[in-house]
């Protein structure tokens, strides 16, 4: 699926039950570099989170999502790196209003990437800045989209693409998209 790794045997296996000790698993999350697709704007906010705690990232483009991430090669524990681009993304809404022109105007797009996300078992998630399913209801958004087909149309690709959709404040965005990564990362190795 994309993802490629190679750990030396007793990593994986260093007691009964366990899959690698904390010691390599740690040097393995230490080393999670965020990838940021080249078309990606309006993030400084995300950037500015992942300078300020000295996350590494590379602008790249990605086929789908807005986000993912790799780790990179651990020499002291012989682990070649990983590749999680095609396995996890997440695609960043900054509004409601944006948001609503991906469920309106531009919906074939939309619909094509989150094809191309479910075709691939890629974990996706769809990360809405500043609103929430109250503001929804509420239609505090500027667009003439109503209510019922913005949640008709959101929830409806919930389930048609098996995605995960977060709503969250944008000063947290940052956090949120780092951590997200580092806790899939952390549950592929301890699995």
């Amino acid at each position: 699926m994309g993802v490629v790794y190679l750990l030396p045997r007793p990593l994986l296996c260093q007691k009964e039950g366990d899959l690698m000790d904390n010691k390599a698993l740690q040097l393995i999350l230490n080393n999670i570099e965020i990838i940021v697709d080249t078309r990606e704007d309006q993030n400084f906010h995300v950037m500015d989170f992942l300078i300020k705690n000295k996350i590494p990232y590379t602008i790249e483009k990605l086929d789908t999502g807005d986000y993912s991430c790799i780790v990179n090669p651990v020499k002291e524990i012989g682990f070649a790196g990983a590749d999680f681009t095609d396995a996890i993304a997440i695609e960043r809404k900054s509004g409601l209003v944006e948001l609503a022109g991906n469920l309106s105007q531009e919906r074939e797009r939309f619909e094509r990437e989150l094809q191309r996300a479910k075709d691939s078992n890629m974990e996706f998630t769809l990360l809405v800045e500043d609103g929430s399913f109250q503001d929804i209801i509420k239609h505090k958004y500027r667009t003439n989209l109503n209510e019922k087909s913005y949640i008709a149309s959101l929830l409806t690709f919930k389930y048609r693409y098996g995605i995960s959709i977060e709503f969250i404040p944008k000063e947290y965005a940052g956090a949120w998209i780092y951590r997200h990564f580092y806790y899939y990362v952390r549950n592929v190795f301890k699995e």
